[in-house]
C-alpha cells in the first residue's frame, strides 16, 4: 500500500515539486479546487432539486450553510490566487477555506463539506513545507472524525479519512523523492561548473603568466635600444596566445564530450613540443585504443601538456618519448625525457604542475607517478578505462 501511494503521488502529482512555477502546478491546484466545488454544487442540486422544480431553494440554516460552503470554496480560489505574489494572505484564505469545510462537516456531515477538506488537504500536500502542510492535514482529518462519532453516524465513514490521508501521504512522498531528485541534479550542475571553471582557469593563468613574462621582458629590451631581441619576445608571447586559445578550444570541446582519438591529440602535442623546443619527440601507442569518459581524457591530455611543458622549462633540448598505452582495464601515459638536471615539476600556478596533476588523476580514480630516472624526468599516470 504504501509502495502504490508513493507511485500515486510520484505520477500525479510531479507538478507540485518544490519551487515548481510551472503552470502545471497551478492548474493543478485550480482543479483539486475545481473538484471539490463541483461536489458541491452537484451535492446541493440532488439535495435540494432543481431551482425550476416546485419548493426548491434554500432557507434558514440551509442558506446559512450553503453560505459557508461557498465562503469556504472563495477562500480556496483566492488562496490560489494569491500563492505565488502574496504567500502570507494566500495561507490566510487557505485555513479559512479548512475551517469552513471543518465547520461545516462538523455541525452537518451530510453536506459536501467534506469535499473542502479534501480540496485543502490536497492543496497541503502540494505545499513547500511539511511544517505547514502535516498540521493541516492532521486538523482536517480529526475534524472530519469528530463530525462522524458526534453525529452518531457509522464508522465506516471514516474511509473518507483515510482516503484523503493516503493522497496526502502519496503526494508528500512523491515530493520528497522529487526534491531529492532535484538536489541531485543541482549537486551534478555546481560539479560540472567547478571543474569547467577550474580547466580554464588553468589554461589562462598558465599562457596569460608565460605572456607577461616576455611582453615584460619586450618592454625592457624595447627601452634599451634592442629592438631585435625585443621582437623575438613579442613572437614568443604570440606563440603563447595563439597555443592557450588552441588548449582552451582543446578542453571546451572534451567537456563537452567531442573527444577527438586520443592518439591524434597526442601526436599534435608531440608535433607542438617538437616545433617549440627543436628537440626529438616521439610517440608510441600500445595495445588497442579505447574510448574514455571526459574527465580521463581530460586528465590524459592536461598531464601530457604539462609534462611536456616541464621538458622544455627543465630539460630544453632533451629528446623526449611519450607512450600511450591500453593495459588490463586502465590507459598509461608515460612522458620521459633524456636530459636536463632531475628535481620536481615547476608548477606554472592555477592547478599546473605536480601537485595538479596528481589531484586530478584522483579524482577520477588513477594513479600519478613522477621523479628522476637516470638522466631525466619520468611521469607515469593511470586511469582506469
Amino acid at each position: 500500500m504504501a509502495e502504490f501511494r508513493s507511485r500515486l503521488g510520484a505520477r500525479l502529482w510531479p507538478a507540485c515539486r518544490p519551487g515548481s512555477h510551472s503552470r502545471d502546478s497551478s492548474y493543478l491546484r485550480v482543479a483539486i479546487v475545481a473538484a471539490a466545488i463541483t461536489w458541491f454544487v452537484y451535492a446541493m442540486l440532488r439535495e435540494h432539486g432543481h431551482p425550476g422544480r416546485p419548493h426548491a431553494g434554500l432557507h434558514g440554516a440551509d442558506l446559512a450553510l450553503t453560505a459557508v460552503s461557498v465562503a469556504g470554496a472563495g477562500c480556496l480560489l483566492l488562496a490560489l490566487i494569491t500563492s505565488r505574489r502574496v504567500p502570507a494572505c494566500s495561507w490566510i484564505f487557505y485555513l479559512a477555506g479548512a475551517g469552513a469545510g471543518v465547520a461545516l462537516y462538523a455541525i452537518a456531515p451530510e453536506r459536501p463539506g467534506n469535499a473542502l477538506i479534501f480540496a485543502c488537504i490536497g492543496f497541503a500536500g502540494s505545499t513547500e513545507s511539511m511544517l505547514r502542510s502535516l498540521p493541516t492535514a492532521a486538523v482536517g482529518s480529526v475534524g472530519m472524525m469528530v463530525g462522524v462519532l458526534a453525529q452518531g453516524r457509522p464508522l465506516g465513514e471514516l474511509w473518507t479519512i483515510v482516503g484523503m490521508l493516503g493522497m496526502f501521504t502519496g503526494i508528500r512522498a512523491g515530493r520528497t523523492r522529487e526534491a531529492a531528485r532535484l538536489t541531485e541534479q543541482q549537486n551534478l550542475i555546481l560539479a560540472e561548473r567547478s571543474r569547467i571553471a577550474r580547466e580554464i582557469h588553468d589554461i589562462l593563468a598558465h599562457s596569460l603568466s608565460a605572456q607577461l613574462v616576455h611582453l615584460e621582458g619586450a618592454r625592457l629590451l624595447m627601452v634599451s635600444g634592442r629592438t631585435d631581441e625585443a621582437l623575438d619576445r613579442v613572437e614568443r608571447a604570440r606563440g603563447l596566445a595563439r597555443s592557450g586559445l588552441e588548449e582552451t578550444r582543446r578542453a571546451l570541446a572534451t567537456l563537452r564530450g567531442d573527444i577527438p582519438p586520443m592518439d591524434v591529440v597526442l601526436r599534435e602535442l608531440t608535433d607542438e613540443h617538437r616545433l617549440l623546443a627543436d628537440a626529438v619527440c616521439d610517440l608510441k601507442v600500445e595495445g588497442e585504443p579505447r574510448d574514455l569518459e571526459a574527465k580521463a581524457s581530460l586528465a590524459v591530455i592536461r598531464t601530457a601538456q604539462e609534462a611536456l611543458t616541464n621538458v622544455r622549462k627543465h630539460a630544453p633540448g632533451a629528446a623526449v618519448m611519450v607512450a600511450l598505452r591500453y593495459i588490463d582495464g586502465w590507459c598509461e601515459l608515460e612522458v620521459i625525457d633524456s636530459g636536463g638536471e632531475p628535481g620536481p615539476l615547476a608548477g606554472s600556478g592555477g592547478g599546473y604542475g605536480l601537485v595538479g596533476m596528481r589531484e586530478r588523476a584522483e579524482l577520477i580514480g588513477g594513479t600519478l607517478e613522477a621523479g628522476p630516472v637516470e638522466k631525466g624526468f619520468r611521469v607515469l599516470l593511470r586511469v582506469p578505462l
